[in-house]
């Protein structure tokens, strides 16, 4: 399941020859429009700027530190994280598909059989990541692509069960599939455009 995933989205070798990327796009929650870009340098930083009616959010993801503005959460200026909420960030460091030479980076996977939904069959298959972050990730077995992916998330102490649907797989130009959207229920993320292998400057990934 895995492999035809794989091929299914490019392959290993094209997967693998990307060490950065840049997304232009948009979240859309509640009939708003958010703008963003997201900037990431694999295994080394991702960050992601958008603005919100004169409001900029911002998210540093380092492996070893990371920070977070959001004015409308409470914090007006770049705020450290805690360790917990980086280690559910950890693996979005990794810019190529987290199952594509997934051993190597630690990962362990659990087949959990197959399951049906809206009269299609799924593959599922649990990935837990060298960060203990846990994913259960459906595969349609007609187009071997990722049909939604489960996780659960903490949220003031609590556990949160977080559902993703990855649609519009697309390829970015660069012979890899992406999905250029993805239904979170509350909110849709859209790329507008997708680049890989841009100058990324890594002074970007500091919190000052």
């Amino acid at each position: 399941v895995i492999d035809k995933y794989i091929t299914a989205i490019g392959g290993k070798e094209k997967w693998k020859q990307i060490s950065s990327v840049k997304v232009e796009g948009q979240v859309e929650v509640q009939g708003l429009e958010i703008p963003f870009i997201m900037q990431a340098v694999n295994g080394k930083g991702t960050r992601v700027d958008a603005e919100f009616q004169g409001n900029k959010i911002i998210d540093i993801t380092t492996p070893t530190q990371g920070w977070s503005q959001n004015p409308l959460a409470g914090k007006s200026t770049l705020q450290p994280l805690s360790a917990e909420e980086l280690k559910e960030k950890l693996d979005d460091l990794d810019i190529q598909d987290p199952f594509i030479d997934y051993k190597e980076k630690g990962s362990t996977i659990e087949a959990l059989g197959k399951d049906e939904e809206d009269g299609n069959e799924y593959f599922k298959i649990k990935i837990t990541t060298k960060n203990k972050n846990e994913k259960t990730y459906f595969f349609d077995l007609k187009t071997n692509l990722v049909y939604k992916i489960e996780s659960t998330t903490k949220q003031q102490g609590q556990d949160v069960k977080m559902t993703s649907k990855p649609l519009d797989y697309r390829d970015t130009g660069f012979g890899v599939k992406m999905p250029y959207k993805v239904d979170m229920g509350a909110m849709m993320m859209v790329s507008k455009t997708v680049t890989t292998n841009p100058m990324v400057d890594e002074k970007i990934f500091t919190g000052n």
